[in-house]
């Protein structure tokens, strides 16, 4: 974890089919802290690195992208996917 706050870029990705637990996998429950998902475990570690770093300037940009179907949604927009036009993925 701390070569992502020495500036290299870090991705998480899971792919599968529909169904197979990709969204628990990423996200986990909200009900009980014990069963959180990768992206709540990672965003932690990140800021447990950048709080130890006194010395340092440490800007953190996140980006919660969802592909479906080719299409490309923000899960962190304001616009609820259902709402969003996706943009074209070529592969």
């Amino acid at each position: 974890m701390t070569s992502v706050v020495d500036g290299y870029n870090g991705t998480i990705m899971c792919y599968g089919q529909s169904g197979a637990g990709k969204t628990f996998t990423m996200c986990g429950s909200t009900a009980n802290y014990k069963y959180r998902g990768l992206v709540p475990r990672a965003i932690n570690a990140i800021f447990s690195e950048v709080g130890g770093r006194f010395d340092n300037q440490v800007t953190v940009r996140i980006s919660f992208l969802e592909i479906y179907n080719e299409l490309i949604f923000d899960l962190l927009s304001d616009t609820p996917t259902y709402e969003q036009t996706g943009t074209g993925v070529t592969i």
